[in-house]
């Protein structure tokens, strides 16, 4: 029997990813390239998550099934259908220690842009939930949403679950996701303040508040210049091109951006600016924070957690975006930047190294567990 406890012992980890794109790229890679475990991937079909979601229990059965080696662990990351995927397995097939890492919970979206909740994801979470023996969150604020609201939307369906459910739940592990600061250090820049926008363009994310915002502050006269980046969603889009329109003399740079320029627009950015109605952890602000940019965020959310506590007044907005900009783009640089070492430091918290033990610590337990 492998002994977990001891230093030199590397389990061999499947983490079963239906979106390895985006920020679930980054927290999985993060956690590979720093963890003292062996980590191998098997990712969902390229089409999209909603269609991953129902094609990709299959694959990863089949993947489970087929493993040339011994599986230690296994990781499933959300949206996933855990239950499927362990209902595929042979009864013969041995169901390794399985952690749910819940990156979002359908319950805690914002109804879309046409209305409705998406029942079935939630239910699907639930499934997910009781499938796996240890789940976790990147937050406590996501914690807090589905402690609240998943209880009750379950025992309005069965009675009892609700109960069940909140009693698996108060058990939930808090895994930060991590950041790569290896490359992210504040640069000189001259000129109007830079201003970034680094979120997806989709509906839950606010763009149309941002562009508002910075449409009004420009025809006021106040001076900068802004990095609107991020994959554009069709959601999103007309407020990305009503900021393209606009303010096309100020956009320094716009859309997705690959790796590099990405790293070097966060280097050189004054402010991070978020308007989200929806965001589970934070990361492209956490990375613009560890960059040198001083937040703007909405006094909501997970975003407490990724600045100071002292500075929370400072930092986080109550009113409209409009008056928190119009404040912020009237201070002088080198007074803007004069919380910068005590918000670097916060957010250095998340660094990978730091973090990858903490992940690497739960899987050892959990194997420990079955011992």
């Amino acid at each position: 029997m492998k002994d977990p406890c001891s230093v030199a012992f590397v389990a061999n980890i499947l983490v079963l990813e239906p979106w390895y794109r985006g920020s679930h790229r980054k927290w999985l890679d993060g956690w590979r390239s720093t963890s003292k475990h062996q980590i191998n991937i098997i990712e969902g079909p390229d089409t999209g998550w909603r269609r991953s979601l129902l094609i990709s229990p299959a694959r990863f059965a089949e993947a489970i099934a087929e493993s040339p080696a011994p599986i230690d662990a296994l990781v499933a990351s959300t949206p996933i259908d855990l239950a499927t995927v362990m209902g595929l397995l042979d009864p013969g097939i041995s169901r390794p220690p399985t952690l749910l890492y819940m990156h979002e919970s359908q319950i805690g979206y914002p109804p879309g842009p046409k209305g409705g909740r998406a029942h079935g994801g939630i239910i699907n979470d639930w499934r997910s939930i009781f499938a796996a023996d240890r789940v976790a969150v990147a937050t406590r604020f996501h914690e807090g949403v589905l402690m609240k609201q998943m209880p009750p939307f379950v025992e309005q369906l069965i009675e009892g679950a609700g109960a069940k459910l909140e009693s698996k739940l108060s058990k939930i592990e808090l895994l930060p996701v991590g950041i790569d600061a290896s490359r992210l250090a504040p640069a000189t820049v001259t000129g109007p303040l830079k201003v970034m926008w680094n979120h997806r363009w989709s509906y839950d994310k606010g763009p149309g508040e941002f562009a508002h915002a910075l449409s009004v502050l420009a025809g006021e006269g106040h001076e900068f210049d802004v990095y609107a980046l991020g994959e554009v969603e069709r959601s999103g889009r007309q407020a990305y091109e009503r900021l393209l329109n606009q303010l096309n003399d100020r956009v320094i740079l716009c859309g997705y951006q690959e790796e590099d320029a990405y790293l070097r627009a966060l280097c050189r950015s004054d402010l991070v600016v978020s308007s989200a109605q929806h965001d589970f952890f934070g990361l492209a602000v956490a990375e613009a924070i560890a960059a040198g940019a001083r937040p703007l965020l909405p006094k909501r959310l997970a975003y407490p957690e990724i600045v100071p506590e002292a500075l929370r007044a400072v930092l986080l907005y109550e009113t409209g975006l409009i008056e928190a900009l119009r404040s912020v783009l009237t201070t002088p640089r080198e007074l803007l930047h004069q919380h910068r070492s005590t918000t670097m430091a916060h957010v250095s918290a998340f660094n990978w190294s730091k973090l990858a033990p903490k992940y690497d610590g739960l899987i050892d337990d959990m194997i420990a567990a079955r011992s």
